[in-house]
């Protein structure tokens, strides 16, 4: 095991070579950090992820097989690792799977694998089953139709729950069809015009290659959850992240099995989702009855 110094050593080797860790702070040994001492908004949302499975599932977490998406430098991986969980974490960007790696290898976690994958391309014939998939800072970044394939992937993956941690359109400007079924959101521009695969490669805030990308609205988002088939869908409003903001959500898609109501009357309202642009502007006023 290396010793404080070499540790802070080996930390800067990675970062001369792959640039400075960008939003993952993880606690290394010795008292060092990946970034600093002071939490970054994705500290809080470990926080967030680790108490809604503890909550959802109340299984101990060294039973959990965990799916991170676009892990990025793969401190949810990480997290749900230290916890005892078998983890895989897919990412497409070499630099970001090289810094969580790093700090796989210096925690020592066993059972934890990153993996160097579009997540466009991840199936359960590929990768198998898992209790939890998580889907964090990902989903905003994917156009149509990948979007709607992507989602339909996790929840074929998905035997537990799903946690989805995205931004959302707050208008409903774009109607895009799937399965001849509608659903809203907006188009956003991820890159300039012009710019070189690997410009857009380098942009870690951006798409890996898409030039736009489709945001749901948080209704239509759900609608298209229980549309593939997840039980229920919830909105979680605590713990709290750090950084609120109106157009960024944290839903819980179960997988469950669904209960029919002896009453008749709740037998035909298993199909029941939430009118078009429900909860746009234009739509504020309206009773949903």
């Amino acid at each position: 095991m290396m010793d404080r110094e070499a540790l802070a050593a080996a930390h800067q080797a990675v970062v001369d070579r792959h640039g400075p860790w960008g939003s993952h702070n993880v606690a290394l040994p010795f008292g060092l950090f990946t970034i600093g001492p002071e939490p970054r908004g994705d500290n809080y949302r470990v926080a967030k992820f680790v108490q809604l499975v503890a909550d959802t599932l109340r299984r101990p977490f060294g039973d959990l097989r965990v799916l991170d998406l676009g892990c990025g430098e793969g401190l949810y991986a990480l997290e749900f690792a230290q916890h005892g969980a078998e983890v895989i974490g897919i990412e497409a960007r070499v630099p970001s799977l090289a810094k969580a790696e790093f700090c796989r290898e210096v925690l020592d976690l066993k059972r934890l694998k990153f993996i160097q994958d579009d997540v466009r391309s991840v199936t359960r014939e590929r990768y198998g089953e898992f209790d939890v998939v998580l889907c964090s800072g990902i989903l905003y970044h994917l156009d149509r139709p990948d979007v709607f394939d992507f989602l339909k992937s996790m929840r074929e993956m998905c035997r537990g729950v799903c946690l989805i941690d995205t931004r959302i359109s707050l208008s409903a400007e774009v109607e895009a069809i799937y399965d001849g079924r509608s659903y809203w959101g907006s188009a956003y521009r991820e890159h300039a015009p012009g710019l070189t695969p690997d410009q857009k490669q380098a942009d870690m805030g951006a798409s890996i290659d898409n030039d736009e990308s489709f945001w749901f609205t948080k209704h239509d988002l759900s609608n298209f959850l229980m549309d593939m088939g997840f039980s229920s869908v919830l909105d979680c409003l605590a713990p709290v992240p750090w950084m609120l903001r109106q157009d960024r959500v944290t839903l819980v898609a179960t997988a469950g099995r669904k209960v029919r109501p002896y009453n008749e009357i709740g037998q035909a309202l298993s199909g029941r989702r939430w009118p078009a642009l429900w909860g746009t502007e234009a739509r504020q006023g309206d009773n949903f009855a």
